[in-house]
């Protein structure tokens, strides 16, 4: 053995000022050997990385190799690191191993690992643990230490050669705690995920990458087609057919804005022939891969319904006020028209549109307003019927007295929301000019 380390020190001062490296017959001669006793010095160096090796055609030329001592790698490594020779006993571990188990050096190194024995019983349990998973021989496996802090690490086994050309092993023990409980914090919170978009009564997709990633099962109970289906299909197919225009105008702008519509409402056909109206709240989310879209959707169909009869209620409500010849108003507590007929906008001179939501002052000014606003404060104190008359001039410049009814307007639960006023009667006063 002392002759092999002789060898292996001369091809060592031998390559030492071979900068651009040596053949094996180069080495051979240099050292007054043959080339296959150099060679083989040069495979058991080549295995312990203490040389490097390239091949230029058939020659094979060798440099030393440019290496870091061992104490060095293994002090800046974060994982516990046993080496151990080809008995099983260490001869080397790392000051992070040291500092783990808080021990010293000489009460591991030299011992054979499988006759290791502490007076700790969790040292002792997790060196059991290594053991057995050293028996098992499987290289890359988990290891679990219970205790008053469960801790787990990955054991890992590479197959090691040292300079002498003896095998052995070194043991990589790697602290996965954190990662594992940051996996079992996710699993969870993807459970909780899952069981949320399960149960909830919208509709919730995912589109990644031009494809549906996600979908739950009360998406497909909207839509009425299922997660496949659907990824074949675009919003204006899904549309009903008054709809898909206009859908596709909304699709096409958005594409050429280069922007996603937050929200998107439209009656949508079903496989079925049936019909609903759906809301989709849509959140965009940019990143490196492209655009992520995450689409709430909600079925509005009952409420578009009663809605539209609502809209339907009031319009014939407006119709049978617009027939009333005689002016009407109604306003809120805060003195804005909530509404008026035809009557009404015809003696003031101003369409339904250019009143409603606003003041009489919006809509008169202060002086004219005057004739409209009386008795609004003891109305609000509890009266309940006023009359009174009032001068107000028309819009072509003609003069009237208007006899003017006021009333409280009463909710259904009877609350008083604001005024109701009705024109009585109107006398023209405007002074005739003499002939």
């Amino acid at each position: 053995m002392d002759q092999f380390r002789d060898e292996i020190q001369t091809i060592h001062e031998i390559l030492i000022n071979a900068d651009q490296g040596m053949s094996i017959t180069d080495i051979a001669r240099a050292m007054k050997k043959n080339n296959h006793s150099v060679g083989r010095y040069l495979d058991n160096m080549l295995m312990s990385g203490q040389v490097e090796m390239r091949t230029y055609g058939k020659a094979k030329v060798y440099t030393l190799s440019t290496r870091i001592p061992l104490d060095t790698i293994m002090g800046y490594a974060e994982d516990l690191i046993f080496v151990l020779d080809r008995d099983n006993r260490v001869v080397h571990i790392n000051p992070q191993g040291l500092n783990f188990f808080k021990k010293k050096r000489s009460e591991i190194i030299g011992k054979n690992i499988q006759f290791l024995a502490f007076s700790e019983p969790w040292i002792s349990a997790f060196f059991e643990k290594i053991r057995t998973s050293l028996a098992s021989g499987i290289p890359d496996e988990e290891i679990l230490l219970s205790g008053n802090e469960e801790r787990i690490f990955r054991k890992k086994i590479i197959p090691t050669v040292f300079e002498d050309g003896k095998k052995g092993m070194t043991i990589l023990l790697e602290d996965i705690s954190l990662k594992k409980s940051a996996e079992k914090d996710l699993a969870a919170s993807e459970e909780r995920f899952r069981l949320m978009a399960e149960n909830i009564q919208d509709g919730i997709t995912i589109w990644e990458e031009k494809k549906i990633t996600y979908m739950n099962k009360r998406a497909e109970e909207i839509f009425g087609y299922n997660k496949n289906e659907l990824s074949l299909m675009s919003p204006a197919d899904l549309a009903a057919p008054q709809e898909r225009e206009r859908l596709r105008d909304v699709i096409s702008r958005s594409m050429e804005c280069k922007s996603i519509p937050s929200d998107l409402t439209f009656w949508i056909e079903r496989k079925d022939r049936s019909r609903r109206f759906i809301l989709n709240r849509i959140t965009s989310v940019k990143h490196a891969k492209g655009v992520t879209c995450y689409i709430i959707t909600t079925d509005f169909t009952e409420w578009k319904q009663a809605n539209d009869a609502l809209d339907n209620q009031l319009g014939f409500l407006q119709h049978m006020i617009n027939t009333y010849p005689n002016p009407l108003f109604y306003r809120d507590m805060q003195g804005r028209y909530l509404g008026c007929n035809t009557a009404f906008s015809n003696l003031i001179g101003k369409k339904s549109g250019e009143i409603t939501g606003k003041t009489s002052e919006d809509v008169l000014g202060n002086d004219q307003a005057l004739a409209f606003l009386k008795h609004d404060e003891d109305l609000m104190n509890g009266g309940d019927l006023f009359t009174y008359s009032s001068a107000f001039t028309r819009p072509d410049g003609t003069h009237c007295q208007l006899k003017i009814q006021k009333s409280r307007l009463v909710l259904a639960n009877g609350n008083t929301s604001g005024t109701v006023g009705l024109v009585l009667a109107m006398e023209d006063i405007t002074p005739v000019k003499p002939l």
